[in-house]
């Protein structure tokens, strides 16, 4: 039984690890952590000039969630739960970058890794697109309006290859489509599937 799990969400964008992660974290006291995503000058670029702007932007958010995480994680003292994991940075990398940018991300994310804990469970999240493709015009992000089904899939190509090659961290898949955050139930069921499977043996 892990007393004190470390819980990290991953997923496309919309599919709901900012909400949950808040959710849980207060369902089982623990410490959230919350990427910062408004903080980084580089994304509305990107999003107009992706080969352009696609460096800085994920530097500049390797360097955050890096400081988040180490800071955090180093000390922990309680539970945490968090909506993104390391593992984050690697997957959009080798979807956005090539040749010698690729090769200095990588040189620069080996070196920061190092000293970031592994999550005791990361927490899939998906939904069908068109459900993905509402919750992101929803949140009214004028950088996000260009992201499509063509996209999402690609995000989606890029988690399955990671999920596959890694066996120290255990994985939970969860469909959030038809999720009613209004029921007690079903989030009380989640928080169950959740849990029960951080505090599961390898």
């Amino acid at each position: 039984m892990i007393n004190q799990p470390y819980i990290g969400f991953e997923g496309p964008i919309g599919a709901g690890k900012t909400t949950l992660t808040q959710l849980l974290a207060a369902h089982i006291t623990a410490k959230p952590i919350f990427e910062n995503v408004d903080g980084n000058e580089f994304l509305a670029d990107f999003y107009g000039d992706k080969k352009r702007w696609a460096l800085g932007m994920q530097l500049s958010f390797q360097i955050s969630r890096h400081e988040q995480l180490r800071a955090v994680l180093s000390s922990r003292a309680t539970a945490v739960v968090a909506d993104y994991t390391q593992a984050k940075d690697a997957i959009f990398a080798r979807i956005l970058l090539h040749g010698r940018e690729l090769r200095l991300y990588e040189n620069i994310s080996e070196g920061l890794n190092a000293d970031v804990v592994r999550p005791d469970l990361i927490v899939y999240l998906d939904a069908k697109d068109q459900v993905l493709l509402d919750r992101i015009r929803r949140r009214n992000r004028p950088y996000e309006v260009s992201i499509d089904r063509e996209y999402l899939q690609t995000l989606r190509d890029a988690y399955e290859c990671y999920l596959d090659s890694i066996q120290a961290v255990k994985v939970l898949r969860c469909d959030t489509s038809t999720l009613n955050l209004a029921s007690n139930s079903e989030l009380t069921n989640l928080y169950m599937r959740i849990l029960d499977a951080a505090s599961a043996r390898s």
